[in-house]
């Protein structure tokens, strides 16, 4: 086996998860008394994203797989999230990510008496029609003489929201939109979506080089 030399690349293929920087859950859980009731774990992720707003799971009951590697199980929590309390909540998945962290006793005070929750989601409960849809709507009600009101120029919208925020349904709500405009996007607050996903954006990384860029081809063409 011939070692590399100082000048060979390293490459790493593959998702950058900046969050893994934890334990796994059971991996935590299995060193406790009692498997952990009544203390109180975190994600790195929460404390990254929203540092300011506690997120935390405060053990309730936990029936772990009993696997190799544990990494299965369930575990049954009291959530609170970004400083609102969801109530006792079932987790089954993402507990094999090493990205959790056990609360020491002399920090939970300080994490319990943080006050700071995020605030309630106000979103526009119609949408501008597209502009062409609207003209044509507009020929129709012409063509068979009847009234054509600015309202038709909206449509109820319904909300479809991401699984991974669907435990923020109760503090997402809807209201009549205040600005109209012509392009929904121009009616919602940026700053508002942008806070779903904390300080810190969805990062994806598919390869690293370090040094300086090169090509490599990948079919060789022979010289005529």
């Amino acid at each position: 086996m011939s070692v590399p030399s100082a000048v060979d690349k390293i490459r790493f293929l593959g998702n950058h998860d900046f969050s893994s920087q934890g334990k796994f859950m059971w991996e935590i859980l299995c060193q406790l008394r009692n498997l952990g009731q009544g203390r109180i774990v975190t994600k790195n992720e929460w404390l990254q994203k929203w540092p300011t707003q506690p997120s935390y799971l405060k053990i309730v009951k936990a029936r772990p797989g009993m696997d190799r590697w544990l990494q299965t199980g369930v575990v049954w929590v009291e959530w609170t999230f970004r400083g609102r309390n969801l109530g006792i909540y079932e987790f089954s998945r993402d507990l094999h990510r090493s990205d959790w962290r056990l609360v020491h006793k002399h920090e939970e005070a300080e994490l319990l008496n943080n006050k700071n929750a995020m605030e309630e989601m106000i979103l526009p409960d119609s949408f501008p029609l597209p502009p062409l849809q609207v003209l044509l709507a507009k020929k129709d009600a012409q063509k068979n003489n009847q009234p054509f009101t600015e309202a038709q120029t909206r449509a109820p919208l319904e909300l479809s929201i991401d699984p991974q925020f669907a435990m923020l349904k109760p503090f997402i709500k809807q209201a009549p939109v205040t600005k109209k405009s012509h392009n929904i996007y121009d009616e919602v607050d940026p700053e508002a979506l942008l806070d779903l996903y904390g300080e810190k954006l969805p990062v994806k990384v598919e390869s690293w080089t370090p040094g300086p860029a090169g090509i490599t081809p990948r079919f060789h063409i022979p010289q005529q």
